[in-house]
């Protein structure tokens, strides 16, 4: 069985034995993380603080890995990031970034909903996005301290998941025959991987509202997934989110800004949206939850047959 998170008093407790005074009652809990138990809370200063404590064994060494990937990315991003001011395998806490999230996803259904419309005339949000993605892209691995690897394993990974998904909840009439032959065709599959940061959907963009009804992107959470990769795979959550228009507008700006889209890139990470059913089902399975295996199948099932 997994261990639990630790509870809100637990988490502001060690927030205090670690120097911060945590107003009383100021602590707000967040269950929408699939991966980590969050709590907003204030200090006496009137700072603002994140804290929080992993749900998983699986992602304590990954959160290892984002303290010291978000310490040797500070500077070279256009946007803020979290600066981590305690960390330890069950806690962790930092000073709350401004802005909020551009949108929510639904814990049931796994909609989004968007805080502010990404391609109306007042959004500064996804060409902004698209900045900080080409920046992250570029960087050779070592400098983002992460270990190199090669264009052929996001293929192989996901050849392991449709196999796995096949024998554990099989697939419905035609999808697993579909997505043997995108996995045996090379087209839109990367030739070559880069850091990237996994796991891009609005709930981890933070979006400030200026005077006059503009929209700025001011920070990207959340990098616990960062690692070497396709780079499709940091349009897929956006996609996911808000359709064709989001990716198209996305990608455009990502070109515009020097990223480079590779020939097949754009059918890629459709193909990729719609796997990402067959993700949060193996997800569901492997921590018990069944809500999302239950909607993950829903979702294939809607899918249909590929024609």
């Amino acid at each position: 069985m997994e261990p639990s998170a630790l509870s809100v008093p637990q988490l502001v407790d060690r927030a205090v034995r670690n120097g911060i005074a945590v107003v009383p009652g100021s602590a707000v809990i967040d269950e929408s993380g699939w991966d980590f138990r969050v709590v907003h809370c204030r200090d006496e200063h009137g700072r603002e603080w994140i804290l929080r404590s992993p749900r998983r064994t699986q992602v304590v060494a990954p959160a290892a890995a984002e303290d010291r990937l978000l310490r040797l990315l500070r500077n070279l991003l256009p946007t803020r990031i979290p600066e981590w001011h305690i960390h330890t395998p069950e806690f962790t806490a930092y000073p709350r970034l401004p802005g909020t999230a551009a949108g929510t996803e639904d814990p049931r259904s796994l909609r989004y909903h968007w805080a502010v419309d990404p391609i109306g005339p007042a959004a500064q949000y996804l060409g902004p996005l698209a900045r900080v993605l080409t920046s992250l892209h570029a960087l050779p691995p070592a400098t983002a301290g992460l270990r190199g690897t090669t264009p052929d394993q996001p293929r192989e990974r996901i050849a392991r998941q449709l196999h796995k998904i096949q024998t554990t909840l099989g697939l419905p009439p035609g999808r697993r025959a579909h997505w043997s032959h995108w996995l045996e065709n090379d087209y839109g599959w990367p030739t070559t991987t880069v850091p990237v940061h996994g796991d891009v959907h609005p709930g981890h963009t933070l979006i400030s509202h200026e005077p006059g009804g503009a929209v700025r992107l001011t920070g990207l959470l959340d990098w616990t997934n960062a690692r070497v990769d396709d780079p499709a795979t940091d349009f897929v959550d956006l996609y996911h989110a808000g359709g064709p228009a989001v990716l198209d507008t996305l990608l455009t700006a990502y070109r515009q800004h020097g990223g480079t889209i590779r020939k097949g890139m754009r059918d890629h990470i459709v193909e990729l949206g719609d796997f990402l059913w067959v993700r949060i089902a193996l997800l569901g399975l492997h921590t018990d939850r069944p809500h999302l295996v239950a909607t993950a199948r829903t979702r294939l099932h809607e899918l249909g047959t590929p024609p």
